[in-house]
């Protein structure tokens, strides 16, 4: 694959400020200790380049409401932004049994909601266990979200809850201590205990209609407007740092609604962004090039970094409908598409790769994901399959509906995709760009082909992705919705080897599960992988103890702004 070539002292640039096991990256355990400007505050601009999907974490499905939703609600648990292992939050200690299957929870105590008039006074009262309880109860009664897929089949009696009657594997010991008791082992639930999509909310709050958690940034319906999503700090916050001081250090975080890459990068030079990511190579180095002093004065005035990510793009294939119900056809799909065109020309090498194993992607460690053999790209293969398949040159072969989304790279790669499957097998694509919310309604509908999907991990386990395939989410009617299992891909071979993996705890033995149903989409194309992601980021440097992940989890909590202007940047 071609890479955009980067001076000797630029590639010096980008692998001082690389994540990777570097020691000498600032986490939050040791945050407290290092030597700062003692003045706290500040607002963190970051940019968003499209309106947040929903605030309810029960619903949470994109990257921009993942952002915004975490810094306002929070889970039991909590990922270490810099190992990904699992770490306190709401919970302060965790017991499992011998036999995995009860997960005893003691909370913290003094920590309460955000101030909001749905509570006595305005004042937000104390979360306690009961808000456990009510939490996973609307999970289970809110059958059409996101999170009751996540956890379906999991809490014991949890499948058969309605409203007024109770959970018999939910238990509030004490007004600080819940058990969970499973219907068997599960490989991913202490995983899913730290995803928003398990964030405690509060009964009061629900009602409602208050966006009220109990994360350190607040809503505010003033601070939601058309230039801006601006989170303020919340002062009530349960976290201190080792000195005493109050956590978050600053004043509010701000998602800066930005379209353009370009708008972005001139915002961030301009000291209007502090943090940017998905920037083009070719820009980073006309940046470093042109103000190299910059990245190597001390102090350095910008940090550079390039970082894998768990995650993958990749085209999603209806295969309940006409032609992708037909194997054939899905091979030769994925054998027209030319990944490392897509990768070099369009993405200008902002990637690990190309899509050429499974989907699963290379960032979970110790997953062997080059294992798994994906389609070779041959255009004499993919029509000799077309033809097989009945379509001889394409002759004969249907226009495809196909669903991007309204971003820049979305719509560059959806052309590319659409030329290359014209000129390599005679098939013609009709492009529509939308919202995720209008896609995810075609997709619901079977209204579309195939669509230009990316799967953000919601946890660093190759479960997560192989989540999207499994055959019981898939509706009788192609007319209802199939979420997340987008392709109404069914297998029953792959089901029992999904099913086996999320019961199998041993880390090494349920790898080797994964990577077999790994193989069997690879095999049997429900998706085409494109590529698997790596994003450059740039950070200002004043920002102190931001932790770039693999997750795009944006830990805020120890963040500080060194030298405050004293005046909010215009």
């Amino acid at each position: 694959m071609k890479k955009v070539v980067l001076s000797l002292v630029i590639v010096s640039v980008i692998l001082i400020s690389s994540c990777g096991g570097d020691e000498n990256t600032t986490t939050s355990n040791d945050n407290e200790n290092t030597e700062l400007n003692e003045t706290t505050g500040g607002c963190l601009d970051f940019a968003i380049s499209e309106k947040y999907h929903t605030l309810d974490p029960i619903f949470v499905t994109n990257v921009v409401s993942f952002h915004i939703v975490s810094q306002i609600y929070e889970p039991l648990l909590r990922f270490d932004e810099k190992s990904l292992t699992l770490e306190p939050l709401l919970a302060e200690s965790w017991e499992v049994s011998e036999d995995n299957l009860v997960h005893t929870f003691n909370l913290k105590k003094g920590i309460h909601f955000q101030n909001n008039a749905c509570f006595d006074g305005g004042k937000g009262r104390e979360l306690k266990a009961s808000d456990v309880i009510y939490t996973f109860q609307r999970i289970y009664s809110e059958k059409s979200s996101y999170s009751y897929s996540l956890f379906k089949n999991t809490i014991k009696g949890g499948d058969d809850f309605e409203s007024g009657s109770e959970i018999v594997g939910l238990k509030m010991i004490d007004d600080y201590t819940v058990a969970f008791t499973l219907d068997k082992p599960s490989s991913n639930f202490m995983n899913l205990l730290a995803t928003v999509s398990s964030a405690i909310v509060a009964k009061e709050a629900v009602e409602k209609n208050a966006v009220i958690g109990s994360g350190p940034f607040a809503y505010s319906t003033e601070g939601d407007t058309e230039q801006a999503v601006t989170l303020s700090k919340n002062e009530n916050y349960h976290i201190s740092d080792k000195k005493g001081n109050k956590l978050p250090y600053l004043s509010c975080v701000s998602y800066n609604y930005v379209k353009s890459g370009q708008e972005q990068l001139n915002l961030f030079m301009d000291e209007k962004l502090d943090v940017i990511t998905g920037i083009p190579p070719e820009s980073i180095k006309e940046i470093v090039e042109a103000q190299i002093a910059d990245f190597q004065d001390k102090p350095v005035k910008y940090v550079l970094g390039r970082y894998p990510q768990v995650s993958t793009t990749f085209l999603t294939l209806n295969t309940a409908i006409a032609p992708f119900n037909n194997l054939k056809v899905r091979k030769a799909i994925a054998m027209a598409i030319n990944k490392n065109k897509i990768v070099d020309d369009v993405l200008k090498g902002e990637a690990y790769g190309p899509g050429d194993h499974g989907i699963v992607p290379s960032a979970i460690k110790n997953y062997d994901f080059s294992s798994v053999v994906g389609h070779e790209y041959s255009i004499i293969k993919a029509k000799e399959l077309l033809a097989s398949a009945g379509f001889p040159n394409g002759k004969g072969f249907p226009t495809l509906i196909f669903a991007t989304g309204k971003g820049n790279i979305s719509l560059r790669v959806a052309l590319e995709i659409q030329k290359q499957l014209l000129a390599n097998l005679n098939i013609n694509l009709e492009i529509s760009s939308l919202s995720l919310k209008e896609r995810t309604e075609m997709e619901s509908k079977s209204q579309t082909n195939m669509t230009l999907s990316s799967w953000l991990g919601e946890f660093p386990d190759p479960v997560t992705f192989l989540s999207l395939f499994y055959g019981a989410d898939v509706p009788e009617s192609n007319e209802e919705s199939s979420f997340p299992n987008a392709s109404r891909y069914q297998n029953a071979k792959f089901d029992k080897l999904y099913k086996q993996a999320l019961i199998t705890i041993d880390t090494k033995k349920r790898y080797e599960l994964c990577l077999s149903a790994d193989q069997i989409i690879a095999t049997d194309v429900p998706v085409v992988p494109l590529w698997y992601h790596e994003k450059y980021q740039l950070t200002q440097s004043v920002i102190k103890n931001y932790q770039p992940n693999s997750m795009n989890i944006q830990y805020l909590t120890y963040v500080k702004i060194e030298d405050v202007p004293t005046e909010k940047k215009e």
